[in-house]
């Protein structure tokens, strides 16, 4: 398995031939040195955690890899359950638990910071942890899980962090050293083992290099009024890339419609010969059998189709099925052209021979703005595949505006944005320091937090500033949650605030309302229903049918007064209200579905998309778990509740365990957590 040893690090692993800065990441490991690597998409980052979980293994101790969505944590215990140098993978995620004893086991983030605070023994004998897309930190909704996770691990267990290039690796580097304790190893590595090459298009210019974009840009600026020039068709690049023998071709879209659009129209063209053909039969029978679904009818036979002729979509509303399908196609090179969208280019190693972006602005969450660099980044580098192409290659698609106006060499070529700290400890996180420490433990966290550190390096002043604006806001919250009746005094928490620590996520929603006995008055099927108006964030244009919604109707309404009580106290508290609303868009689809509807018949009730369906009732089955084992031994009648409403929702699609491949009886009973 290892190569020849020396000062520099091994130089083979695994039969690869390591890589300079591979080496130098082994090496620091070899000396129990916490890694810090930031290295482009596909440049073999993935090798160094592989090497750091078997130094872990020789050494007696348990691993554990980390990733910041379940769609990659499944891909990566997949992976590892394949490896015969890892013979011992579980995975916890918050739909999952398998082998949760196992040597090396993978895990959402989210998973691991409750781990840290609900049962911490459970890391007495890890010896590695593995961060997977580390910048993930800079997510505004879930990245402040990553930082209190790196601040609270115990402080014995190496770090081994992967990200993509950083502007701010240095500083992050050097908070991680002083909040760990541990000698830091900067791994950095720019060039790519695939280099890529920029290519810009519109219908009025063809496909042109950056460099051309000034005079074109010039000519744009007279045709201001020409509707021809308004016009967009893509169809032209596409048309250009299979003439040259440019694919397989990775589609970026940023919308999940358009992506399928885009798949039915081009679907019409025939990009596989017969012995391609014959392949992906062969990989529909054999997953037929496998997961014993039927592709003569439905949404999977138009799938089915669609792949016959090369082509596909890929998105996270799709039905996890269907995207199982979808990536082994096109990781046995089945797939010619694939519509996705940025999900895809999230640790999942699957590169083309090249990537057209549909469009260079994207929904930031409140407006369209031109791509960060680094995310223009990320999708570009899955252009080009080791030991197959000499370059890879990146296509942009233009508006008019965007030839005229768009920042074509700041998204391409600029300065990768630094990750900005995202702290914000949650109520249940508060709870515990108060607990464990008083109130003022949740003061020194922020103290050694990355958004402290990143107001100390830029002035006194803004430390100082920052420093007040955290300590007045903790007390509003610390206020908060001793006038709900979670804390008191100045370390006791009360049985609310026991109960909230359980609930990481929505802990205060569903506190107050098992309190309230709400819950307990649910039939199975309402119980299911009333979770998912919780926890349910509907998208535009999200239809549903109400009227199914009418016997549990006079439910909604207490609920609805429970949680509005609740964020009225935190407004008085001089809080800006955080506790969501019910949100019912898809409380009736999971109230027919638990109730025992096919889930076919489900699009009477919901016009959402599968993929989102199934991810809400597996977010309603984690917590029903964790309701049901808060139950034990105190509430024996909710108890059983919560486990009939498990039996209800968890099946067919639903039900995660087919997916990985498991038996039935393969999965375990596990915690729940708030995730992607």
């Amino acid at each position: 398995m290892l190569g020849r040893m020396s000062a520099a690090g091994p130089t083979e692993f695994k039969g690869f031939q390591l890589a300079p800065f591979q080496r130098r990441a082994a090496a620091a490991l070899d000396t129990e040195r916490n890694v810090l690597v930031a290295a482009p998409t596909g440049a073999g980052k993935t090798l160094v955690a592989e090497y750091a979980i078997h130094l872990a293994q020789a050494r007696g101790m348990r691993s554990i890899y980390t990733a910041p969505i379940k769609a990659l944590s499944n891909q990566k215990f997949r992976d590892f359950r394949a490896d015969e140098a890892i013979d011992d993978a579980g995975l916890m995620t918050g739909d999952i638990s398998v082998n949760s004893g196992g040597r090396v086991m993978v895990m959402t983030t989210e998973i691991l910071r409750n781990t840290l605070f609900e049962d911490p023994e459970r890391l007495q004998d890890v010896g590695v942890v593995v961060f997977d897309e580390v910048h993930y930190m800079d997510d505004p909704e879930r990245g402040s899980v990553w930082e209190e996770t790196l601040m609270f691990l115990p402080q014995e267990i190496i770090i081994v962090a992967l990200s993509a290039t950083i502007e701010n690796l240095g500083q992050f580097a050097a908070w991680l050293e002083r909040v760990r304790n541990r000698p830091v190893e900067v791994v950095q590595e720019t060039k790519r083992p695939v280099p890529l090459k920029n290519f810009l298009y519109h219908p009025q210019a063809g496909i042109f290099p950056p460099s051309r974009l000034k005079p074109i840009r010039k000519r744009f600026k007279t045709q201001s009024k020409n509707r021809d020039y308004k016009k967009r068709d893509d169809v032209p690049l596409l048309d250009e890339l299979i003439k040259k023998k440019q694919l397989p071709v990775l589609y970026f879209c940023f919308s999940r419609k358009l992506c399928e659009s885009k798949a039915r129209k081009s679907a019409r063209r025939k990009l596989l010969n017969p012995q391609e053909m014959a392949a992906v039969h062969q990989v529909w029978d054999q997953a037929r059998e496998e997961f014993n679904f039927d592709d003569e009818r439905g949404a999977l036979s138009e799938l089915k189709q669609q792949t016959l002729n090369g082509v596909a979509s890929h998105h996270a509303g799709m039905m996890p099925l269907h995207k199982e399908m979808v990536e082994r196609l096109f990781a046995g090179a089945l797939l010619k052209v694939l519509y996705t969208t940025e999900t895809f280019a999230l640790g999942i190693n699957m590169p083309a021979r090249a990537v057209i972006f549909d469009s260079l602005s994207k929904f930031d969450g409140i407006d369209f703005n031109y791509m960060r660099t680094r995310d223009f980044l990320q999708m570009a580098g899955r252009a080009g595949r080791q030991g197959m192409d000499d370059v890879g290659l990146v296509y942009s698609v233009l508006e008019f505006d965007d030839v005229t106006d768009a920042p074509i060499h700041r998204i391409q070529e600029g300065k990768v944005e630094p990750i900005i700290s995202r702290f914000n400890l949650d109520y249940a996180t508060l709870v515990h320091l108060h607990g464990s420490a008083g109130q003022e433990a949740a003061a020194d966290a922020w103290e050694r937090s990355f958004a402290a550190f990143q107001a100390r390096e830029h002035s006194k002043q803004r430390e100082q500033q920052n420093r007040q604006q955290v300590r007045a806001l903790l007390q509003k919250r610390f206020q908060f949650l001793e006038a709900m009746g979670y804390i008191k005094g100045e370390r006791e928490i009360r049985p609310r605030g026991q109960t909230s620590q359980f609930l990481h996520g929505f802990e205060i929603e569903f506190t107050e309302l098992l309190y309230s006995g709400i819950l307990e008055q649910c039939e199975a099927p309402e119980l299911c229903a009333m979770l998912a108006a919780v926890i349910y964030e509907s998208r535009r244009r999200d239809e549903y049918w109400s009227e199914a919604l009418r016997p549990m109707r006079g439910l909604l309404r207490q609920a609805e007064q429970v949680l509005e009580t609740a964020r009225e106290l935190e407004v008085a508290q001089g809080l800006e209200p955080s506790i969501k609303q019910l949100d019912e868009a898809m409380a009736p689809a999971i109230l027919e579905y638990a109730g025992g509807r096919p889930f076919s018949e489900l699009g009477r009730y919901t016009n959402a998309a599968p993929g989102d369906f199934v991810r809400c009732a597996r977010l309603v089955v984690q917590y029903l778990r964790h309701m049901h084992r808060l139950a034990a031994d105190k509430a024996p009648e909710f108890q059983s509740l919560c486990m009939k409403a498990v039996d209800g929702l968890y099946r067919g699609p639903v039900d995660v365990r087919a997916e990985l491949g498991l038996k039935d009886d393969a999965a375990e009973k596990q915690p729940d957590a708030k995730e992607e």
